[in-house]
C-alpha cells in the first residue's frame, strides 16, 4: 500500500511538471521570439528615428506641391500591421537646393479631414478652411495653419518624420504614439 502511494505521488508530480511546462515553455518562447524578432519594414528601430521615404527629389517641381503618402508599420497594443498608410503630406519645393524643401501634414487641424490642393493654396473640403500656398490659415474654422512635418533629402530621397497633432486647438501639440 505504501509503495502504491509513493508511485501515485511520483506520477502526480510528473503530471504537475508536465502541465506547468505546457504553459511556461510557450511563454518563454514568445518572450525570446519577441526580443529577437527581425525589424519590420517601415518600423522605426534603433537609429532609424522614424524617417520614411515618401518621394524622389526629382519628382518635386519648384512651386508645385506634391501629395505623398507616409507608409510604415502601424502598431497597437497587440498587433503590428506592416506597410500601412500612416498619413499624408504635402511636399513643397521652394528652389533648386534641398534646403528649400518643406512638408505639411495633409490632416486639417480643425477636425482631421484630408486637405486638398487648389490653384492658390490648399482647402479642407469638409468645412471650407482655406490655407495659402505655404499652409497658413486664411479663413474658415481651422484654428491654425497646416502642421509642419520634419523633412529632409538624403541620397535623392525625400524623407519625412511623420507626426500627428492634436486637433481643434490653436496650440500645435504633437501626439505621442
Amino acid at each position: 500500500m505504501v509503495d502504491r502511494r509513493k508511485a501515485l505521488k511520483v506520477v502526480a508530480g510528473v503530471a504537475g511538471v508536465a502541465a506547468a511546462g505546457t504553459v511556461l515553455l510557450p511563454a518563454a518562447a514568445l518572450v525570446t521570439a519577441t526580443a529577437n524578432a527581425p525589424r519590420l519594414p517601415g518600423r522605426p528601430e534603433g537609429g532609424d528615428d522614424g524617417w520614411r521615404t515618401v518621394a524622389r527629389w526629382e519628382q518635386l517641381e519648384v512651386g508645385a506641391p506634391l501629395q505623398a503618402h507616409v507608409i510604415g508599420a502601424e502598431v497597437d497594443a497587440w498587433n503590428v500591421s506592416p506597410d500601412r498608410r500612416l498619413g499624408t503630406v504635402w511636399l513643397l519645393r521652394g528652389g533648386e537646393s534641398p534646403e528649400t524643401l518643406r512638408a505639411l501634414s495633409a490632416v486639417c487641424p480643425h477636425l482631421g479631414c484630408l486637405i486638398e490642393r487648389r490653384d492658390t493654396g490648399f482647402v479642407c473640403p469638409c468645412h471650407e478652411s482655406d490655407f495659402d500656398a505655404v499652409g497658413a490659415a486664411l479663413r474658415g474654422p481651422s484654428p491654425r495653419g497646416m502642421d509642419p512635418i520634419e523633412a529632409r533629402v538624403r541620397d535623392d530621397r525625400v524623407e519625412v518624420r511623420w507626426a500627428r497633432f492634436r486637433l481643434g486647438g490653436t496650440a500645435r501639440v504633437r501626439e505621442e504614439g
